[in-house]
């Protein structure tokens, strides 16, 4: 199996809380780029996009693939446009050619600020000696509301020729704001919200991630005899200090009870904490054909073949003999 000793996300990991409440157990690990037509490529030269928004999303798609790490190193080299054409002559090898692509885009942006009625509010004028409101007033304040719209659209050329990858998306934010709100919502603010919405996107669309994360074990022992269900209640306590002892106990059981809910899940679990995928995945399965536990289940089984399509894409991108490979 491919060990990588991390994956950087730019500050979108998924961290292990610091403080543990409930009973879990943890696991990590690369999972796959959620498109797989543009996994060999190592250089991107961003172009100029077009559209009243194209710089903006031109660089934020620069900045999040740029940030991207793989062992510590760029996962991406980002180059703009034209450096990467005048960086390259005719006569270099193919090899200097293999994983590069161009970037190329438009973004477009709309603002639209309507009337929208208005909004009535209440307030007291007067109050009598025990400090009760004897007179009201009603005030009208006018309203409005502030629409943005944003219409990105992006393609990855290989160097050869030929779409790598694409993405088209419309984006929309509004907000609604009257007279008497301390300030108004910002059109900019929004639109950017937007931009780098979708350059997050298109990161984790062209690139795995690397997450580590607390995974909530199964904790009913219903169906258990009573030497069993004292058992699994002292694994469930372990999992607080020791998840592998903790495995070895929930694995032990699942031998004596083969078919119990519980102990399939947590099992699987055990195996994809110790990167035993293809064992996590019969197990998983049975989960989900008992009585309980098909949603702890499925997100299982989508943990376990993600991770499994990230070991494909990166053996596609490093193959046996690469130095990234030969390094782990």
């Amino acid at each position: 199996m491919r060990t990588f000793a991390g994956f950087a996300l730019a500050g979108l990991a998924l961290a292990v809380p610091g403080t543990v409440t409930a009973e879990v157990l943890t696991v990590e690990g690369v999972y796959a780029a959620r498109q797989s037509g543009a996994v060999e490529v190592r250089e991107i030269a961003v172009e100029r996009f077009g559209g009243d928004v194209g710089e903006e999303l031109a660089i934020a798609l620069a900045d999040r693939l740029e940030a991207v790490r793989l062992d510590r190193e760029p996962y991406f080299t980002i180059l703009a446009g034209q450096a990467r054409r005048d960086g390259y002559s005719t006569g270099e090898t193919a090899a200097r050619d293999y994983g590069a692509a161009t970037m190329r885009g438009t973004a477009s942006g709309e603002i639209l600020n309507i009337r929208d009625g208005t909004k009535k509010r209440t307030r007291c004028v007067r109050r009598d000696e025990r400090k009760k409101c004897v007179e009201e007033k009603v005030e009208v304040y006018r309203c409005r509301k502030l629409a943005v719209r944003f219409d990105p659209s992006v393609r990855l050329i290989a160097r050869a020729g030929g779409t790598l990858y694409a993405a088209d998306d419309t984006l929309t934010r509004t907000q609604r704001y009257c007279d008497d709100d301390k300030s108004e919502p910002s059109a900019n603010a929004m639109m950017q919200e937007m931009v780098d919405e979708f350059a997050v996107r298109v990161r984790y669309d062209l690139a795995p991630e690397y997450r580590r994360e607390n995974v909530r074990i199964m904790e009913s022992r219903k169906g258990l005899e009573r030497e069993g269900s004292a058992s699994f209640k002292d694994a469930v306590r372990l999992t607080k200090t020791d998840q592998a002892g903790a495995c070895g106990q929930f694995e032990a059981l699942l031998a004596a009870n083969p078919d119990h809910g519980s102990l399939l899940f947590n099992a699987g679990l055990c195996a994809e904490r110790e990167d035993r995928l293809e064992d996590a995945i019969p197990l998983y399965e049975r989960t989900l054909a008992s009585s309980n536990g098909r949603d702890y289940a499925r997100a299982g089984l989508d943990r376990v073949t993600s991770r499994l399509r990230a070991e494909r894409q990166l053996d596609r991108r490093y193959p046996p003999d690469s130095p990234v490979e030969a390094a782990n």
